[in-house]
């Protein structure tokens, strides 16, 4: 790069110079044309330039040669990507709110009970406790969240990833036992 600039700089130096000359020289000519008589310039010998000498040192280029730089990402960490990733802690069963430990098959809807506040539910864990349920609720081992509460029904959407990484919606419904079932 800096080559390039000092090489622009010397030919415009060098044009700069052409361009005088011509322009002196164009004029000296003319001059000489209009009748009067040319004046000889009286000859100069060249000067003789002399380089000190010095002994002992060697001369030493003063141009530096550039170098390509490539970047090898073996063994290195991707440089876009962020420094700080969100992880999803898996909470242990032990640690979970009682409605998180269990799966949704494992529930039984023991009661719908609505009034002016809407639909709650009322659902029986495996061990035998009952828990009231409303929509917002975050049931189940992949934290469902309770969608809608029908007169027989609760509906539960869970969001999972699949194997492609991709975020699916699951609809899970758990129905109202009948009196009948329940006494077999």
């Amino acid at each position: 790069m800096k080559q390039q600039r000092s090489q622009e700089k010397k030919y415009n130096r060098a044009s700069r110079i052409l361009i005088l000359a011509v322009l002196f020289g164009s004029g000296a000519w003319s001059c000489s044309q209009s009748g009067q008589a040319p004046n000889t310039p009286t000859p100069i010998a060249p000067r003789s330039v002399q380089k000190p000498i010095s002994q002992g040192t060697p001369t030493v280029s003063t141009e530096k040669q550039v170098v390509a730089f490539s970047y090898n990402p073996i063994g290195r960490r991707d440089p876009f990507a962020p420094i700080i990733v969100k992880e999803e802690k898996q909470a242990k069963t032990g640690e979970r709110p009682p409605l998180e430990r269990y799966n949704f098959s494992d529930f039984k809807l023991t009661a719908i009970i609505w009034g002016a506040f809407g639909y709650n539910a009322m659902v029986e864990a495996p061990d035998g406790k009952g828990y009231l349920v409303r929509v917002g609720t975050i049931m189940g081992p992949n934290r469902g969240v309770v969608k809608k509460i029908t007169a027989d029904r609760v509906i539960i959407e869970e969001k999972y990833k699949n194997f492609s990484g991709e975020t699916e919606h699951k609809e899970n419904v758990i129905e109202l036992r009948k009196k009948q079932e329940d006494t077999q």
